[in-house]
């Protein structure tokens, strides 16, 4: 049996995903997300299609939520366990965490790192797969004005810390070549990411219908899941869809790449977890 861990599983993707694999009968979802309401309903549903799943409710919206819930993930994960990371946050407005970081920055980027790190000490993970967005490539970061979203921008701040993110995979897949690790752009999905209010939200849903579906895409992802490596000892392979493709130029920057590296650290090691 291999446990299969799904962040944001209440859901679109997750939840769409978490589906799709209950007749994996070798795998054992764990299924991650704030809402325990939705959680439990969802461990019914795959149970119900012959699958097995516990539910791990937790939070990302904060760096001590998410150290609080590695640990608990640690508790109930067995080693050569799979981490997807599915959960994330398109804001509408500039909101700062606990911490006087943006809220993107911390859910996007920091709190997964800080999420996994645990598991990763524990030796609980073998591979790691980041459902990113192909908007990396638009993202544009600055060391002294994103981690507290002083540049904040409705679409802008997404790219960035979807950036991010993918940049300290890379990271870690270098650090950690026993790792299998791999970041992708799962499609463009219809679901209530980036949802907003009011005219704009309106014409949003409008083009929205014209995208394909969870299930459509929580198929490709199973297709990737079930492949038997994803990426090189030591590397992290881009994905768009199913395709391997070259990352994009900005995330191939290496001032980009030292400037998130070394915000990362400073951001972490500002807020340390009690084990440090």
């Amino acid at each position: 049996m291999a446990d299969l861990i799904l962040t944001g599983a209440s859901r679109g993707i997750g939840h769409a995903l978490a589906l799709a694999l209950a007749e994996r009968r070798d795998d054992r979802l764990v299924l991650v997300a704030r809402d325990r309401a939705r959680l439990e309903a969802l461990v019914t549903a795959v149970e119900q299609k012959g699958g097995r799943a516990i539910a791990v409710p937790g939070d990302l919206s904060s760096l001590a939520e998410a150290r609080e819930l590695g640990q608990r993930l640690v508790e109930v994960v067995t080693p050569g366990a799979t981490l997807i990371h599915n959960a994330g946050l398109w804001p509408a407005k500039r909101v700062l965490t606990p911490e006087g970081l943006e809220a993107a920055f911390v859910v996007n980027h920091l709190a997964p790192l800080e999420m996994q790190r645990a598991l990763l000490d524990a030796g609980r993970l073998r591979r790691v797969m980041v459902v990113s967005a192909g908007l990396i490539l638009k993202g544009r970061f600055d060391a002294a004005r994103t981690p507290t979203g002083e540049d904040f921008s409705g679409i802008r701040t997404y790219c960035t810390t979807k950036l991010c993110f993918a940049l300290a995979m890379r990271d870690l897949a270098a650090a950690r070549p026993e790792l299998d690790v791999v970041i992708l752009h799962p499609g463009v999905v219809r679901t209530d990411l980036g949802a907003r209010s009011g005219p704009i939200g309106w014409l949003l849903s409008l083009v929205k219908r014209g995208w394909e579906t969870p299930e459509v895409c929580a198929a490709r992802l199973a297709r990737i899941l079930a492949r038997e490596r994803w990426s090189s000892a030591g590397e992290a392979r881009w994905l768009i869809e199913e395709n391997e493709q070259p990352w994009p130029a900005v995330a191939e920057d290496e001032a980009t790449r030292r400037a998130v590296r070394e915000t990362t650290e400073r951001m972490l090691a500002k807020h340390p977890t009690t084990s440090r």
